[in-house]
């Protein structure tokens, strides 16, 4: 029975690991999600400019505001560049921790697993040994009354 004591301690131990990775899983979906937002919403204002663009195309342009549109875009694409760099290290990172959660899970099983086998291990122990039991209160009820 101790030996079923060490594997539900390790089981708690497997448990709270489970709680964590699912902890750090859903802190990489948050990040992720922010910087997916934050380049959504640089494409959104970049597809506006380029709207914005061809208006003013449309209605003539003056050479000052075409150059301010110029590094305007030029700085938009760069930080399109760096946001996508983020979102692809958020979306490996938030796919890390989802591996760890589906570890610790299976992990977690496994331990379910052996402690259910050690039960009705156990069970069918002392199945048998109250079967000896009665067979030899019968054996000495048959003894005595001959």
């Amino acid at each position: 029975m101790n030996d079923l004591n060490t594997f539900q301690k390790l089981y708690q131990v497997r448990e709270q690991e489970l709680d964590d990775a699912r902890s750090n899983y859903n802190r990489a979906v948050d990040h992720f999600e922010t910087e997916a937002n934050k380049l959504y919403e640089l494409l959104k204002s970049k597809e506006g400019l380029e709207t914005q663009l061809d208006n003013q195309m449309t209605s003539g342009i003056k050479i000052d505001w075409m150059t301010s549109y110029y590094n305007y875009f030029n700085l938009l694409q760069d930080q399109e560049s760096d946001l996508q760099k983020k979102v692809h290290q958020a979306r490996l990172n938030m796919y890390k921790k989802q591996d760890a959660v589906q570890t610790a899970h299976q992990e977690l099983k496994k331990i379910n697993k052996i402690i259910d086998n050690k039960k009705e291990k156990q069970h069918q122990l002392n199945k048998q040994a109250e079967s000896e039991f009665l067979d030899e209160i019968a054996v000495q009820h048959y003894s005595r009354a001959k």
